[in-house]
Formats: structure tokens, C-alpha cells, sequence
């Protein structure tokens, strides 16, 4: 059989329970707290919140040229196939540094998830499941796990967001005029787009309960729950969630590189359609 692995950049979580006869490697992208440079990893959390609470300026990089350049020549000597998931690429610009570098190689194909953070972790599981089994991965098969997915972010307080850039001007305004909460997607674009706004818990949740169904479509069996939350206290929604589906979620950190976009206030969650076959 021949040998695949994937590459992801570090705003994906990786499970500890992949399959591990389609290796899963990782490249930081890069964090920098008032000009100093840090690679994103779960190491430097503490300084991202450290400087969070103390408002100072926090900017993520793509990864750096030269790791990306040495992971992928390695691995393309090392490998048959090697698939590269990047985050969306209206995100970030990892995905075009990804592709520029990786079209030396014939071997390595790179795609765009048009998605961040732990719905590229269910993408990510989806993609080891269908390399074990032989498939031949294309961009379709991409979309296709990404549709079979719903992500929602509910953000309790816009001021990171707004200081990246990585939200609207209308949403902000909303946010900040109207005291609400704004339920938060990805697009198919990879955009991030409103898809409901609430002043307290029990609408959020409402909302939040109506876009699960909306999105299931009566389809509750079988599915997976996945989460990141700010702190501790946001796991109240996520478990209401998993009552709701009746399901145990899974908890995931949330990276540095993107809690210091997000912040603390707020949680993410993944609804999967398909369970995967875990050992």
C-alpha cells in the first residue's frame, strides 16, 4: 500500500486517537506579542493570555517559509502522497504559502478547507479514515466532509475580533450597539459570517438548538460533538448541547494562534453528521 501523510498548520487540534498509519504532521504558524516572535503552540499559552489580560497587542504570521520548506521536501522523500489541509484562505495566507512551496513537489497536493480551528479537526479525521482505506483524496472529498459538519462560534465580546480584522464592521457595530451576542460561522467561501445574534443564555441556546436541527434535518444518529471554549465556564452550553443530541462531547484546546484572535469570552463547537470508525 502506498504510504500518505497529512500536514496541517497548528490552528488545527490534532486528536490523540488518529489512526496512526497516516502520520499527521504540524507546522506553528507564528505569534508575536508586541513585535517579539513566538511559535504557536500550547507552550506559550500562558504568555497569550497573560498578554491578552493586559490588552497588549498580540499579530499572527503565516508559518515560517523555511519550516514549511523543510517539512515538505522530507516528507516528499519519505512519502508516496502527502495532502496538506490549510486554513481557510480567506483567513489567512497560509494557504498560499503552502501551495507556492508545495508546487515543487509532484507529489504533495495542498487544499484550502475554507474553515479553521476543530471543524478542520473533524475534516482532518475524516481524511486519515478515507487514506487508510485506500481512497485517493480530491478537492470534492474536501468540501463534501467540511459540508457534513456544522460549526458555530458564539462570541461574548468582539474586542479581539475586531482588533484582527477577522470580523466585519457591521458585526461589530451590532455587537457593541446593540449589547448582543453574535452566533458566528464559516461560509463555504471561508468567510466568517452572522448567522444569529442574542441578548442572553436562553436565546443563544435557542439559536443555537434551531441551527442544529435546521442543519441535521431530523438525522441524530451518529453524529459527533466537538468544542473549544474561552474558560470553563462557557462548558454549560456545550453540555446543554450534548444533552440536547444526546451525545458526550469532546473538548479540545483552543490554539494560541487563535485565542489570540478570539479571546476567552466565547466557545466553538463542531456538530458531525457521520461518526468516524475509531478503534
Amino acid at each position: 500500500m502506498k504510504k500518505s501523510a497529512i500536514v496541517v498548520d497548528s490552528t488545527t487540534p490534532i486528536p490523540s486517537w488518529l489512526d496512526e498509519s497516516v502520520p499527521v504532521f504540524s507546522v506553528p504558524v507564528r505569534v508575536y506579542i508586541d513585535g517579539q516572535e513566538y511559535k504557536d503552540c500550547l507552550e506559550i499559552q500562558d504568555k497569550i493570555i497573560q498578554a491578552i489580560n493586559e490588552d497588549r497587542n498580540i499579530e499572527t504570521s503565516l508559518p515560517s517559509p523555511n519550516d514549511v520548506e523543510e517539512l515538505l521536501e522530507k516528507l516528499s522523500n519519505e512519502y508516496d502522497k502527502v495532502y496538506v489541509l490549510s486554513v481557510s484562505s480567506h483567513l489567512s495566507g497560509t494557504y498560499n504559502l503552502f501551495s507556492t512551496i508545495a508546487s515543487k513537489y509532484e507529489n504533495i497536493v495542498v487544499f484550502d478547507s475554507k474553515t479553521i480551528s476543530i471543524q478542520n479537526t473533524y475534516i482532518l479525521e475524516r481524511m486519515v479514515e478515507n487514506i487508510k482505506a485506500g481512497k485517493v483524496l480530491e478537492e470534492n472529498d474536501i468540501i463534501s466532509y467540511r459540508d457534513d459538519s456544522l460549526f458555530l462560534i458564539t462570541v461574548f465580546s468582539l474586542s479581539r475580533l475586531e482588533k484582527s480584522g477577522r470580523i466585519g464592521k457591521l458585526i461589530s457595530i451590532i455587537g457593541k450597539i446593540l449589547h448582543v451576542k453574535p452566533i458566528l460561522s464559516i461560509a463555504r467561501t471561508g468567510e466568517v459570517e452572522l448567522v444569529g445574534k442574542a441578548l442572553g443564555k436562553t436565546k443563544i441556546s435557542e439559536i443555537i438548538f434551531e441551527k442544529i436541527e435546521e442543519f441535521l434535518k431530523g438525522e441524530v444518529n451518529d453524529v459527533i460533538l466537538y468544542a473549544a471554549v474561552g474558560t470553563d465556564a462557557y462548558k454549560e452550553f456545550i453540555f446543554e448541547i450534548g444533552k440536547f443530541l444526546d451525545i458526550k462531547p469532546m473538548f479540545f484546546p483552543i490554539g494560541s494562534a487563535v485565542l489570540a484572535h478570539v479571546g476567552f469570552d466565547g466557545f466553538g463547537f463542531v456538530v458531525g453528521k457521520r461518526k468516524l470508525n475509531r478503534q
